[in-house]
């Protein structure tokens, strides 16, 4: 059954059980003996009470469809939002020039605020070595690949970025290597066509370029605890890490991948989702 043919259901059951609770109110008050001069009184008492209980369950109700109505189709729509999105981002304008534009990524503090594309390719991803309007480029776009899905839904969704010399795309990452900028910067924000998703930094560090999602199966809640005893022990003197924002199995987790000098390593920051806004 979908989310609004249940919801719907839920608005029907709510309005009968309204009526009989207000038919049985009245039955109750006007069948008990009581003397004349009270009963036209208790009566027009009682016909308020029912139409009290109705007028509460219509407002019922319409509070549902309301909520039915807002709330995303997609995943994140099981999330209860915490408000509205706060500074939506127009991703029409962006597929103008690139049709596999499906989010834009953001991160307070930095530079960083670049729409994603989503690559079919996972060997060779189109967008990653070409610009929005599709030129051969050394700073490319901000990507996931076939790997993933093409809506953040993985347990793990990992989301690449050149560091060029211009200090653009995911050159900025290398920020949170810097111990105090990490603790006072915390959240990546994701905003898509009807949704901010909101994800708390886990961990900054630099590992093997090995890809992750071949050596650990993040659906099984053993990978996925195997993935962040590595990471919690990564042989990384610069590593910094919120111990408390460590992912459960059931999070939804970003990475966010960036070249490093030695070309066998990558520089990792790990973000979990915690909070959404639609």
């Amino acid at each position: 059954m979908s989310r609004k043919a249940a919801v719907a259901v839920i608005s029907v059951s709510v309005l009968i059980i309204a009526l009989l609770t207000g038919a049985l109110i009245y039955v109750i008050v006007t069948q008990r003996p009581q003397p004349e001069d009270n009963k036209t009184v208790e009566t027009v008492e009682t016909v308020e009470a029912v139409e009290t209980v109705e007028e509460d369950a219509v407002d019922l109700i319409e509070e549902l469809d309301n909520k039915t109505s807002k709330r995303p189709e997609k995943w994140y729509g099981t999330f209860e939002s915490s408000g509205s999105v706060e500074d939506p981002k127009d991703l029409a304008k962006y597929r103008t020039k690139c049709p596999d534009v499906y989010a834009y990524i953001e991160i307070p503090g930095t530079d960083i605020g670049y729409p994603i594309a989503y690559c079919e390719d996972a060997v060779d991803p189109f967008w990653f070595t070409h610009d929005i309007d599709g030129n051969e480029s050394d700073s490319g776009m901000i990507i996931t690949d076939a790997v993933n899905s093409g809506d953040l839904s993985d347990t793990m969704t990992l989301i690449y970025g050149r560091s060029p010399a211009d200090g653009t795309m995911f050159s900025q990452l290398e920020r949170f290597r810097d111990s105090q900028f990490f603790d006072s910067h915390e959240y990546v924000n994701i905003y898509t066509d009807d949704a901010e998703l909101v994800y708390r930094i886990y961990a900054c560090y630099i590992d093997s370029s090995d890809h992750i999602l071949a050596n650990y199966d993040f659906n099984d809640p053993k990978g996925f605890e195997a993935y962040f005893d590595h990471a919690a022990n990564v042989r990384d003197l610069g590593i910094n890490i919120r111990e408390e924002v460590r992912p459960s199995v059931g999070d939804h987790v970003i990475g966010l991948i960036t070249h490093c000098d030695d070309e066998s390593k990558r520089l990792f920051v790990l973000a979990v989702l915690d909070d959404v806004r639609y």
